[in-house]
């Protein structure tokens, strides 16, 4: 019996190391902090993370016959990994006329249903989906986008990212039979989509030159400019024929200087889009692919087109790993972490990690810490204001955070947890719109929480007072 318990103990520990390691570095006489170091071992699993990965692609004409959303066609994206739809908004019916009420209600309720599925849009409005189609004059245009400032503002939550759209057959910004595809009326499509979208969400624009022509520099994003609300910081990019040609169809008009723009831009703003069928050059194996998407620090990218391109990463071997990169991917290193406080002391945590991923977080996100009594079911949470939109990808990050203990915290043991939850009120505190780091073992799917393994005990003894303005306060 003695060797059976010992068997299992030994088991016990066994799969305890496997996942992390742990060294305590205890109080001396002198009185020195009492720590406790972790380190975490990297998962090579693929699962679902906000905002970033391959999209499903669907469709809707507003007004009259529109294809319905169904939650549960939408969740089984999710199921298998999935967390963005693209979204076409056609509006075909009011190419002369204000939008109707019931066509505004359709967007809501779709995006009711987005949200109920737990994932996000890139969305596109469009009046046309040929090349022989009208598209809308620009007096319409900019009445239609007034119209849907009520509807973008109430669904921003779900709006991963707006592509600019509007002119031409499929909103790209081409074929036109209004005469809209001039710098005149494209900064006026851009002023009106930037002035209607909440500031906090971006718009793609559908070449690099559309960019830098708007906002008459070539020179990309700073990081002192990144995130600021400038409508420099809040466009990106899409292109609709990735790795299709020398130019991906016209996408690129001076081909390494523009690439090497995005290359800098991109780091504060998404790039995503789709594949097309190659034209003057062999389909992108698995080491252009890979290559081009990092360089290009791609976020999403279309999983139903073009499938001839990307059934052969398939048959290739590294879709996989596509999957994976594709946006950011955050995977935890070491953490080192106060494990003995007073109440009302001070509890320092530093935390390394790596992104991974072929590009950064480009909407806003909270970086919080949770201590939880697994006795008591008391949660007490730090926010630390700390952006992890600039955890660059492919470099180490060193986060350290100093936060105070309540003074009337209750004594006990309490367990540390990393959480980036969505700020959106309407998202805050779902699992499904929280970040899960690429570790073994340490998601905690029921209130997508990060467990840092690090056990925290607070005790009723004297201290010097925390002075600083992080602290953890009661959930």
């Amino acid at each position: 019996m003695d060797d059976l318990r010992k068997f299992y103990w030994l088991a016990i520990i066994f799969m305890f190391v496997s996942f992390v390691s742990c060294n305590g570095k205890k109080n001396g006489e002198n009185g020195e902090e009492s720590t406790n170091d972790v380190t975490y071992f990297v998962s090579a699993a693929l699962f679902p993370n906000p905002e970033r990965g391959f999209y499903k692609y669907s469709d809707t004409n507003l007004g009259s016959g529109p294809r319905l959303l169904s939650t549960g066609t939408l969740r089984n994206y999710r199921a298998n990994n999935i967390t963005l739809l693209f979204r076409y908004f056609y509006l075909k019916e009011f190419r002369d006329k204000p939008l109707s009420q019931a066509a505004l209600d359709q967007i809501n309720a779709d995006m009711t249903v987005i949200r109920t599925a737990g994932m996000k849009c890139v969305m596109r409005f469009a009046y046309s989906s040929a090349e022989n189609e009208p598209d809308a004059p620009l007096d319409i245009i900019l009445q239609h986008l007034d119209q849907l400032k009520p509807v973008l503002e109430k669904n921003a939550d779900v709006i991963a990212v707006l592509q600019a759209g509007f002119i031409g057959a499929w909103g790209e910004w081409y074929y036109t039979s209004n005469k809209l595809n001039n710098p005149t009326v494209r900064a006026s499509i851009l002023n009106k989509m930037l002035e209607v979208l909440p500031e906090r969400r971006m718009v793609q624009v559908r070449t690099p030159a559309y960019k830098t022509e708007y906002l008459g520099r070539t020179t990309p994003l700073l990081r002192t400019e990144a995130f600021s609300g400038s409508k420099a910081a809040r466009l990106g990019h899409h292109n609709d024929c990735f790795m299709a040609s020398v130019t991906d169809y016209g996408t690129y008009a001076n081909i390494e200087i523009e690439k090497e723009y995005i290359n800098s831009d991109a780091l504060y703003v998404p790039v995503g889009g789709e594949t097309c069928p190659p034209s003057g050059v062999d389909p992108a194996d698995c080491q252009k692919a890979e290559s081009e998407m990092q360089n290009l620090r791609w976020t999403y990218l279309n999983e139903d087109y073009y499938r001839g391109v990307n059934d052969r990463w398939k048959t290739l071997g590294c879709m996989d790993n596509i999957i994976r990169n594709l946006g950011y991917r955050f995977v935890l290193h070491s953490s080192t972490c106060t494990n003995e406080i007073a109440a009302g002391g001070t509890m320092n945590v530093q935390i390394k990690l790596n992104n991974v991923g072929y590009a950064a977080l480009f909407n806003p996100r909270k970086v919080e810490f949770v201590l939880r009594n697994d006795e008591t079911g008391e949660v007490y949470i730090a926010e630390t204001g700390e952006d992890p939109r600039f955890w660059r990808p492919q470099v180490v990050t060193e986060m350290k955070v100093s936060m105070g203990i309540p003074k009337d915290m209750p004594s006990g043991q309490y367990y540390l947890y990393l959480h980036l939850p969505d700020p959106e009120p309407e998202l805050y505190g779902n699992p499904d719109f929280s970040v899960q780091f690429a570790n073994k073992d340490v998601w905690e799917a029921e209130t997508g929480y990060n467990n840092l393994y690090q056990l925290v005990e607070i005790k009723n003894a004297s201290s010097s007072a925390y002075t600083g303005d992080i602290w953890f306060k009661k959930k």
